[in-house]
């Protein structure tokens, strides 16, 4: 690689770095976003190369990667929030309480390669549904 267009890829790897959040960082933004309970929350569902996110005023709350795992993760995110999942390139966005929310974030850290993830995430879901249309959760009967 010439010399010049190695000094531009690694200026290009360096914002590309900014520019990216970690998957950790996210969640602990969210998690510190649902401390303060809301009713509506303005939030996106966006798809990109790397997989699908969550963000609230342009801040990444979650983001799960193209993976299978990964992939069950959004389509249930997607399920809870009420929010079509978004075709690469796009996002969707809705109000979500931080009820709503705290669910999103823990369907978003299942790992689907176990099989209990689904009954989780589809109590979760269940419970998300419940709460967007204002009845009483299903959890514990």
């Amino acid at each position: 690689m010439p010399p010049r267009r190695a000094k531009y890829a690694g200026l290009l790897c360096e914002w590309i770095s900014i520019l990216t959040v970690s998957r950790k960082r996210a969640i602990e933004h969210g998690y510190k976003l649902i401390e303060k309970p809301r009713s509506h929350l303005r939030v996106e569902l966006n798809q990109d190369k790397s997989g699908v996110s969550v963000t609230h005023k342009g801040r990444v709350i979650t983001r799960v990667y193209l993976n299978r795992s990964g992939m069950n993760a959004a389509v249930a995110i997607s399920e809870a929030m009420g929010i079509r999942l978004p075709v690469l390139g796009q996002s969707n966005s809705g109000l979500v309480s931080t009820g709503l929310l705290y669910r999103v974030l823990a369907i978003s850290q299942l790992d689907f390669r176990n099989s209990a993830s689904y009954e989780l995430a589809s109590e979760l879901v269940d419970e998300a549904i419940s709460m967007q249309q204002g009845g009483s959760s299903t959890s514990g009967e």
